[in-house]
Order: C-alpha cells, then structure tokens, then sequence
C-alpha cells in the first residue's frame, strides 16, 4: 500500500504536529502517519515496531485516520464519567458527615435518598466515600461494664 499518496497531510506539517503533542498516545498516533508517509516504515508492521506499538494499535489508529483525518486523532476526548453527585451536593453531603450525624453506610444512603434525591446502593455509597476520602468515623471502643459519666466524674476529682 502506497502511504505516501493515501496521507494528504504535508510532511513538515506532521513533523509540527507531533512536537505539539504533550501526551504520548496522540504524540504517537501522529508519529505513525508521519512515519508512513515519509516512508521511512512502509509497512504498518514496521510502524509498530519503530514506535513500540502493538500491530493492532496501530490498525486502530490508522483505521480512524482513514474514516476521519489528522483531526480526529489529535482530538482531546470527552472528560470520563465523574459520579451522581454535583459539586452542590458533595459538599452539602460532606456537612452532614461532619455534623456527625451518619454512623453508617446506610445512613448515608438514606440520607442521599431523602435529601438530595440520588439513589446508591451500599456498595455505591461505600465506594462514592473511598473516592471523596470520606474515613470510617468510629468511636474509641467502650468497656461494657463501664458506668456512663463515670469517666467525667473521675476527670473532675483528679488533680490535672
């Protein structure tokens, strides 16, 4: 396959392009094109192998510069998915947690049910805190036959 005559870029166009990149998975999408056209690799094999690829890689890159240009593959991707939650809402659920008023996943869960409207299972809920940093909130443990304000009442007599 003829490469050269299939890429309508300029080569000093690409050359630019590729600098320009600042990730490396488009820096190397444009690398390919360049590589191809300048017939310094006249095979996608080689491509491959000049760029540290995987053959099918580079049958992905290719196959999308083919459908929709230099353009597309040097395109910023949409941001991923970021959660349920607004930033309104985190905050507002990051309040309750520190008014002390949840003790549990489930309370959580009810309380992002009741109040902000957004349904989470507890696996949900569980994994919604490990990514807002939210720590477990758990007393010190208590002795069972500890007397209540016994502690206070021992506080108040010592001399310190």
């Amino acid at each position: 396959m003829n490469y050269s005559t299939q890429i309508k870029e300029e080569l000093g166009y690409l050359q630019i392009l590729e600098k320009q990149q600042s990730k490396a998975k488009l820096r190397d999408a444009v690398r390919l094109v360049r590589l191809l056209k300048s017939g310094q690799c006249t095979t996608q094999l080689q491509a491959a192998e000049s760029i540290n690829l995987s053959l099918r890689q580079v049958q992905r890159i290719w196959k999308a510069y083919q459908t929709n240009g230099i353009e597309a593959l040097i395109a910023q991707k949409p941001p991923t998915y970021r959660g349920k939650l607004s930033t309104f809402q985190i905050t507002r659920l990051r309040q309750y947690l520190f008014d002390d008023q949840a003790q549990t996943l489930a309370d959580i869960q009810a309380y992002l049910a009741a109040s902000l409207g957004v349904s989470y299972t507890i696996g949900g809920v569980f994994d919604l805190c490990k990514r807002l940093n939210i720590k477990a909130k758990t007393g010190r443990p208590v002795h069972a036959h500890q007397r209540p304000g016994a502690l206070e009442a021992y506080k108040k007599r010592s001399p310190n």
